[in-house]
């Protein structure tokens, strides 16, 4: 019988270097809008999940494009708008998703050799 590795049950990403940072934000704070605008996921969920005060903080401590810390930073208040004024939230999605597109044009390009983002499992007992 063929050993199989056991499934992991966390899974972690990982950008080594400011552009890379900001590159894997962009493209996961895209993916999140793309799923709020398809009805997917809720505007709760994604404020919950991603777009909370804790990673606005991280972005403002760090040198990041203004354009990353202000499409957060609406981010961050996309539950709000949902449940205050539900008829602004694909204005405001639009809005959040041209400045992280403006962000990734901005950015220089990734390099051919750059570390991939998901970080392999250890395996225990080594």
């Amino acid at each position: 019988m063929k050993d199989t590795l056991p499934q992991p049950t966390t899974m972690t990403l990982e950008a080594t270097g400011p552009e890379e940072a900001q590159r894997l934000i962009a493209v996961t704070a895209l993916g999140m809008c793309r799923a709020l605008t398809l009805g997917t996921l809720s505007p709760t969920y994604a404020c919950e999940r991603l777009f909370g005060p804790a990673l606005l903080t991280r972005l403002e401590a760090m040198e990041v494009h203004p354009e990353l810390r202000h499409a957060i930073h609406l981010a961050t208040e996309l539950g709000d708008v949902a449940r205050l004024a539900p008829e602004a939230l694909s204005g405001s999605i639009a809005e959040i998703e041209g400045k992280l597109h403006q962000v990734l044009a901005s950015l220089p390009p990734p390099s051919s050799d750059a570390a991939k983002w998901l970080v392999k499992p250890s395996v225990q007992g080594t």
